[in-house]
């Protein structure tokens, strides 16, 4: 049996090594947050290639048209990647009141 300057030392070491530097939780993501990533994101991006494109197109002499729909295709391509590298880092919690179709 372990005597109470033991228990004692044993919770302090306990509680050390939980606050180290070295031990990150991870960090949990918004759904509002991914929300946003997956629908809003990607079209405002979109939309931003683009106007860029046509921007790019019309500063060069060359068709508008062309220069738009090859903006619009990288933004998209951008905004997939940004997607995955997003859908990575995120951690869902998995403490949150979880909803079903039944209960509805």
């Amino acid at each position: 049996m372990k005597t109470e300057q033991e228990k004692m030392f044993e919770n302090v070491i306990n509680k050390k090594s939980e606050e180290s530097p070295g031990k990150t939780e991870p960090k949990k993501t918004n759904m509002l947050l991914a929300a946003f990533m997956m629908f809003i994101f990607p079209i405002m991006l979109v939309c931003l290639g683009i106007f860029l494109g046509g921007y790019i197109g019309k500063s060069i002499g060359t068709s508008i048209r062309t220069f738009q729909i090859l903006g619009g295709v990288i933004a998209f391509i951008v905004a997939v990647i940004a997607i995955k590298l997003f859908d990575r880092s995120a951690v869902l919690d998995k403490n949150a009141e979880k909803i079903y179709w039944d209960d509805m």
